[in-house]
């Protein structure tokens, strides 16, 4: 390592030299301060001992420039002086300074300063080597999380891209959707579908937890419940309870942990009679949206899939009136939290759909989002919000007798 020796009077710059190759260092000398700069700009000096007085720039001069140079590797400086007042110390460790000598210095003193100067610099290379190493893996974190990021992107848009579409799906029936993820992807699902002449299946689902993880069980069991998985037989004679057991079996075979625990509404609805049947495990009620009319939850429902193989369901029926919406939807929904923490609730979201039930789905889904957004302030959900809103337009039978026993419904 390299040390500069700064002072005006040659017989101290000899003196000095000879005491620190004795040392075994490599010894520059200036005989002023610019003549010091030219060095410091052109060679690998790590330590500057120079005198305070000297003519044109002095030692604080020099320092001061030594400190005021944008330089990557830091320079220890040792200010040696005639000057022995206390005052005289202190002024010149304030200007900068590292260290401060008294001429004549003694060997044994000079030797045991330069061996702090060496422990400082060491532990100055090591900080600089450790945040090398730190901004290093910082970028590999950001470009890591920039492939997360836009493998997350991709999952949502493949996501959405398996979210069915809406509009008429029938002459007596319009659907559409709302689908927000709390984390990018979702563990909500959805989907609606022909299952025969005159009638839809579709369900809602509601997977425990958030993001990937979620999402790859809501896939899972969406596939599970595509007619070609053989799941959905036997739904139209028996019934959705019957399809809602079967599912809730085949996941308790794959769910030893409980780990995980999802829930869903599930059913089936006649677009020529108007009759809405379904199963529930757990999910939140759905509401019938009437015109001019307060909307209404229907109650009923087993416990969350996933826990319990002999678990069993019941069917739901109740008959739609020509312009009633029926609409399902997520929990994360009702857990919407305002800036004061309060979350949204079954009330509240009632009172804001019913004000839109004589609008199309997609009408009045939209202007509930656009209420989610004032009610959040904009805030980050807290939970995955998806919702299925379903509108009957036909003409049904008056006389269709509803079954008794799960036709009765109560106002939200």
């Amino acid at each position: 390592m390299k040390i500069l020796i700064v002072d005006d009077a040659a017989d101290i710059r000899a003196w000095l030299k000879i005491l620190l190759e004795k040392a075994g260092w490599e010894v520059e000398q200036a005989c002023t301060g610019a003549a010091a700069c030219r060095i410091l700009e052109s060679s690998d000096i790590r330590i500057v001992i120079t005198d305070w007085i000297m003519p044109g720039m002095d030692g604080i001069q020099l320092i001061d420039w030594i400190r005021t140079r944008h330089a990557r590797d830091y320079i220890y400086t040792i200010l040696m002086t005639s000057l022995d007042r206390e005052e005289d110390c202190v002024k010149g460790l304030s200007c900068g300074a590292d260290d401060f000598l008294t001429k004549p210095a003694s060997p044994l003193v000079l030797y045991a300063r330069l061996s702090v100067a060496m422990r400082i610099l060491s532990i100055q290379q090591e900080l600089l080597a450790q945040q090398e190493q730190l901004r290093e893996s910082r970028d590999l974190v950001t470009r890591a999380y920039a492939l997360v990021q836009e493998d997350l992107k991709g999952a949502s848009a493949a996501q959405r891209s398996l979210l069915p579409a809406s509009g008429q799906l029938s002459n007596t029936v319009e659907t559409a959707w709302f689908y927000q993820p709390a984390m990018g992807v979702s563990g909500d699902y959805l989907d609606i579908f022909t299952i025969g002449e005159g009638k839809l299946a579709f369900y809602l689902l509601d997977v425990s937890g958030h993001g990937i993880t979620a999402a790859l069980r809501s896939a899972a069991i969406s596939q599970l419940m595509r007619p070609i998985s053989g799941l959905m037989d036997g739904m139209d004679t028996k019934g959705p309870a019957h399809v809602m057991e079967r599912l809730n079996r085949h996941l308790c075979e794959g769910n030893s942990e409980m780990d995980y625990l999802t829930t869903m509404v599930l059913g089936d609805f006649d677009a020529a009679k108007g009759i809405l049947r379904f199963a529930s495990a757990g999910h939140p009620p759905p509401l019938v949206l009437a015109e001019d009319d307060k909307a209404r939850s229907i109650d009923g429902g087993g416990i969350p899939l996933g826990i319990d193989a002999g678990a069993t369901y019941t069917d739901m029926e109740t008959l739609l009136k020509p312009g009633e919406m029926v609409l399902l939807y997520s929990d994360g929904l009702l857990e919407c939290e305002n800036e004061q923490g309060q979350q949204l609730g079954l009330n509240a979201l009632a009172r804001n759909v019913e004000m839109d039930a004589n609008l199309a789905p997609a009408e009045m889904l939209a202007s509930l989002e656009n209420r989610l957004g004032k009610w959040t302030a904009g805030r980050d959900l807290v939970d995955d919000v998806s919702a299925l809103a379903l509108k009957f337009s036909g003409e049904c039978p008056a006389t269709h007798p509803v079954n008794k026993e799960f036709g009765q419904c109560r106002a939200a």
